[in-house]
């Protein structure tokens, strides 16, 4: 079983990606032979950072367990990601894109307890719809090698976690209640990093990747990397808050917001 298990692993590590960026496209191995898309590999180590980091305040927050997974988890999506990017093969991506998916399930997890959908008896429903909707995901892209089934999973797993995080602890007021601020830098974050990642592969689909590291546009994937690890910061830092404010925790600033609403 191991020798069928490594002769696996191998495959996957010789076989290419289909996936090109515009910079594997314009400045493969430009700068380094190991490293065949050298910014968007070195750029994938802001989730280790990140990550990290959010691991360090889970600790002083005494969060729960969950945090703990999903800071885990976007570690694991920053060394895909790197070696993705880095190596350029089929294990990269999928070291890379099913981390991606795990980590929205994290996501999901984080609002126990905040909303009705994640609190008995609804609960073992709404977590057991996402798990069976991310598994046919990834059967579709495993088996079909569909690229856009695994974006389309995760852009959905992504949206939903954010309207259900919106309407959380309804107490707290509506989704324009200074408690929710930082649900707004998420969202800010959010969609300025996947506009530039929607026009980068517009970019590449054209035949117009800029060829010029002078020109912002050739920085369209790592600027992608910078916002989304951003959009996970203040995404987390948001949920944070509200288990905090739950459990009375003064340090999560929200009683204020609650009383001016």
């Amino acid at each position: 079983m191991p020798t069928v298990l490594s002769e696996r692993l191998f495959e996957l590590w010789d076989r290419p990606t289909a996936v090109v960026w515009c910079e594997a496209w314009t400045h493969a191995h430009a700068h380094s032979e190991v490293l065949a898309e050298y910014w968007n590999s070195l750029s994938s180590l802001i989730f280790v950072v990140v990550g990290a980091l959010g691991i360090r305040n889970a600790i002083k927050q005494k969060l729960p367990l969950v945090f703990f997974y999903t800071e885990a988890m976007l570690i694991v999506v920053g060394l895909g990601s790197t070696t993705f990017h880095a190596q350029r093969n089929f294990l990269g991506e999928l070291l890379d894109e099913l981390p991606m998916s795990a980590l929205a399930f994290g996501y999901l997890l984080c609002c126990n307890e905040l909303h009705w959908l994640m609190q008995p008896p609804f609960r073992l429903l709404t977590v057991g719809l996402n798990a069976g909707f991310i598994t046919l995901g990834w059967g579709c892209y495993l088996l079909l090698h569909s690229y856009v089934a695994f974006t389309t999973t995760f852009t959905l797993q992504v949206f939903f976690m954010a309207l259900l995080s919106l309407s959380a602890l309804p107490e707290l007021g509506g989704p324009w209640a200074t408690s929710r601020r930082w649900w707004w830098h998420f969202l800010l974050a959010i969609l300025s990093g996947k506009t530039g990642w929607e026009y980068e592969r517009w970019l590449y689909r054209t035949g117009n990747c800029p060829t010029d590291p002078s020109d912002p546009l050739f920085w369209l994937h790592s600027i992608w990397h910078l916002m989304s690890a951003l959009a996970h910061f203040s995404w987390i830092r948001y949920v944070a808050s509200l288990h905090l404010y739950q459990r009375g925790d003064p340090s999560c600033g929200l009683e204020k917001a609650k009383k001016d609403k």
